[in-house]
């Protein structure tokens, strides 16, 4: 057995944690051979025994550890936790004397140990130490914890020196831990008791009964109480109860999340100075208040004095100067009076009664002065202007701007805008009315004028964009029109446009009205212009017609041109598709459960019900279904003597075909279909001669022939067994089991064989009818070229050999000239074949 060297490394460390479990040690030590290498991942097994007083001393425990080395050849163990062989490990008596450890190894993990050494225990684990000395006196264990009923201090620590008398400290993550905490248990203490005390006996203006300090954003001193004080601070004389400064912060924040944040107030009634007193030697504001709240910023109430008195002596500045730098209103005067403004503005000079102005503003949001009424139910005029002189023939209210407008928002820059801002209202935001007997230019209710060179006389928008109310309506009750227009010049009378998906124009007739919706008229027998245009350039109708009427037998459009030409476009109709898409005309029967043609197109005369011609690569017709009906339909009724269809190609160039058919479905590609009593059902001819036909029977006449593509004849054939067992090539012998089947061949010289298992049939024959479904049967080769199976079981084939059955299922073999039999030869080998395995080779098959 190679030795083994132990690098040993003891680490002791003792879990006391309570009587139920035993303490431990932690051991570990390096395992290498005798030639210094290392035992990596290998099973070791340990003997430890802990000796008192020397290297030979008595064994007062011992016990058997196993482990496995890493891969660096450290195995760590814990001893106090093996298999006990002697002794009780938690009743060592450690600080009793010296004592020694003592490691036998095995390195198989067995109990065949090698003795490695002893080595004295220098240190013995602290708690282990502890657990016998704290209970003899001379020291305690942490965590410490005592009761003790004495007047005096319990603890006490002087320093004369610069450090810390006590410090605490803790290392934690954990919210809401305390370094040093002092707790008063007692509900009912005694006054002015406290967890925590500081007392600084200094005289002088230096130093500090308690100091809190905190590095980041969280609080010096903090203190809590549910309905008593959370720091109290008093001045028995002339100095500060609590004293608040900051160099660059502020010196005093106070804040309450349900109650008031702070309070000041004078408790003596004799007291004649001031609650606060707020001064500051800098231009920032003394007092600054803020609410996000609906409070107000201040509150004051008096009885005979001013709520508020603002005095000043400077021209420049203001006795009360209210800012509104948000939605609130900078001074708001309420009365109670029926005889008194809340508000006056007075003059007495030639100055202004009431100014207000905007100053400064140039967001385009301020207002110089700004009524209102209907607040809390209240009515009234939010403004009324009133001239009670007879004489004053100046306008008793003048609104006049020098602004330009705003184009991209016409309610701003106007002179004057009046707006009824009431979604349920009937009123209207300007009534203008006129009473008069006379017509004459200018007599209006509402006198628009434009007399610059653009501009408009009037201008009415209905602004929302979700609205349905009309920009304009003009109604008359008498007899005269509802709307004028007349342009003396090149413009329009009227022009309507829209934006939107709606109508530029819209006329209508009522249910009760007998009138036209539209009628257009010239009157000018000269003027050659179209009485009615309509062009689109957009992707919608130029012009669509509706008779929505389920009973109506009216067209929806009209037609109709009386003359005796056939000149292009002289038509009813007269459709033109000028782009490089779209159609000359469309007609679209859209309902889905309609039975009306698309388009139906008579001639009474001679002439055809429809023309159609492609000039270029495209087709005179094309005509799709996307239903079960056909893409074209021709029929002639009982009455008829023409064709239901004729194709004709006149041009003798053209090698085109007249007819062509393509299918990319499983469907037929030509379907026909004779019902009457007799004729063919197809002709083919030649040079107006018959060179083929197909009767009404289904019999076939060809004049010069027929040719398949197959190489033999073959006749389909019910099998024995599963058809999925047979392949082509197979040679097939009459079953005897079953009436008109075949099956595989298996004996040699068969008399039953009958043919192969055709691989390309030119020719199949079945009693079967054309539409039966033969996919069970196999179509059996009688005569012609067939590739068939072959084996070597007669010997080497060679072209011409005849061939008959083996014993190899459904495989032929050369036949012997001296056993042949009538009836056995399949027929004569067309290729030579000399392989040990079975394989195909042409044969033509010729049963003998």
């Amino acid at each position: 057995m190679k030795k083994i060297v132990l690098t040993v490394g003891i680490m002791l460390g003792c879990h006391l944690v309570s009587a139920q479990a035993p303490e431990k040690m932690s051991y570990q030590a390096v395992m290498r051979n005798t030639s210094g290498q290392l035992l990596a991942n290998q099973n070791i097994g340990v003997k430890v025994s802990v000796l008192q007083g020397s290297p030979a001393g008595t064994v007062v425990y011992s016990e058997r550890l196993t482990g496995t080395t890493n891969v660096n050849g450290l195995i760590s163990l814990e001893i106090g936790t093996g298999t006990v062989l002697s002794g009780t490990y938690s009743t060592i008596n450690w600080p009793s004397g010296n004592y020694y450890l003592k490691t036998e190894t095995d390195p198989t993990g067995g109990t065949s140990y090698t003795i490695t050494g002893t080595s004295q225990l220098l240190s013995v684990p602290y708690a282990m130490y502890a657990k016998t000395s704290g209970s003899s006196g001379g020291g305690f264990t942490l965590p410490y914890s005592t009761t003790v009923n004495n007047a005096n201090n319990l603890f006490s620590i002087t320093n004369d020196g610069d450090g810390t008398s006590l410090e605490g400290n803790n290392n934690t993550t954990t919210s809401s831990v305390a370094a040093v905490r002092g707790t008063v248990t007692n509900v009912a203490p005694g006054g002015f008791s406290s967890g925590v005390r500081g007392i600084n006996n200094g005289t002088g203006g230096l130093g500090v009964g308690v100091w809190g300090s905190q590095n980041g954003s969280g609080w010096g001193v903090y203190g809590t109480t549910p309905s008593g004080l959370g720091v109290y601070g008093n001045s028995s004389g002339a100095g500060y109860g609590v004293y608040a400064n900051s160099s660059t912060g502020t010196g005093l924040n106070a804040t309450s999340t349900n109650g008031i944040a702070a309070n000041f107030s004078i408790s003596n009634n004799a007291n004649n100075s001031n609650v606060i007193n707020a001064n500051s030697v800098g231009n920032g504001t003394v007092i600054n208040v803020s609410t996000t709240g609906t409070g107000a910023g201040i509150m004051s109430n008096t009885g005979n004095g001013f709520a508020v008195h603002g005095i000043t002596s400077v021209q420049s500045s203001a006795g009360v100067i209210a800012d509104n730098n948000g939605a609130g209103e900078a001074i708001v005067g309420r009365t109670t009076s029926d005889i008194a403004g809340a508000v006056v503005g007075r003059n007495d000079g030639g100055g202004y009664g009431l100014h207000g102005f905007v100053s400064t503003n140039t967001s385009g949001t301020g207002i110089g002065v700004y009524g209102r009424v209907g607040l809390n139910n209240s009515k009234g005029r939010a403004g009324r202007f009133q001239n009670f002189s007879a004489t004053n023939d100046r306008n008793t209210l003048e609104v006049e701007s020098n602004s330009t407008g705003n184009i991209p928002d016409n309610t701003q820059g106007n002179v004057a805008s009046f707006l009824a801002s009431n979604t349920n209202s009937v009123s209207a935001a300007v009534r203008g009315e006129v009473k008069t007997i006379f017509g004459n230019f200018g007599a209006a209710g509402i006198f628009g004028v434009s007399s610059g060179t653009g501009g408009f006389g009037g201008l009415f928008y209905s602004s929302n964009v979700t609205g349905n109310g009309r920009a304009l309506v003009a109604l008359n009750d008498g007899n005269g029109d509802a709307i004028v227009a007349n342009v003396a010049k090149d413009g329009d009378a009227i022009e309507a446009n829209v934006d939107g998906t709606g109508r530029a124009m819209y006329g209508w007739v009522p249910t009760f009205s007998t009138g036209k919706a539209a009628e257009f008229k010239n009157f000018n027998p000269s003027n050659t212009s179209t009485a009615l245009s309509s062009t689109t350039l957009g992707n919608g109708i130029a012009g669509d017609f509706f008779v929505d009427n389920t009973n109506g037998t009216s067209p929806a459009v009209k037609g109709k041109v009386n003359s005796q030409f056939a000149n292009f476009g002289t038509a009813g109709v007269y459709g033109e598709s000028a782009g490089t898409g779209g159609f000359g005309g469309l007609f679209y029967a859209s309902n889905a459960t309609g039975n009306g043609p698309a388009l139906i197109a008579l001639a009474n005369g001679n002439g055809n019900g429809i023309t159609a011609n492609a000039k270029n690569s495209g087709d005179g017709v094309e005509a799709t279904v996307d239903g079960t009906g056909s893409a074209i339909y021709g029929w002639i009724p009982n009455f008829g003597t023409g064709k239901a269809a004729y194709f004709r190609n006149l041009n003798t160039a053209n090698s085109q075909a007249v007819v062509s058919v393509t299918n990319a479905g499983t469907g037929t590609g030509v379907f026909v279909n004779h019902t009457g009593a007799s004729g063919n059902i197809a002709v083919f001819q030649s040079g107006s001669a018959n060179v083929a036909r197909i009767n009404k029977s289904g019999m076939g006449f060809f004049n010069g022939g027929t040719q398949n593509s197959g190489a033999d004849v073959a006749e389909a054939f019910d099998v024995e067994g599963n058809i999925s067992e047979y392949e082509t090539g197979d040679v097939l012998v009459i079953s005897t089991a079953s009436d008109r089947a075949v099956e595989k061949s298996s004996k040699p010289y068969s008399t039953l064989v009958s043919g192969v298992y055709a691989t390309k049939p030119g020719v199949l024959l079945t009693e079967e009818n054309v539409d039966a479904d033969l996919s069970g049967k196999v179509p059996m080769g009688v005569i012609g070229v067939i590739p068939t199976k072959v084996c070597l079981e007669g010997g080497k084939i060679k072209r011409g050999d005849l061939l008959v059955t083996s014993s190899k299922p459904g495989v032929a073999m050369k036949a012997n000239l001296k056993k042949v039999k009538i009836g056995q030869v399949l027929g004569k080998a067309l290729q030579d074949y000399d392989q040990n395995t079975i394989g195909k080779i042409k044969v033509f098959v010729n049963i003998k």
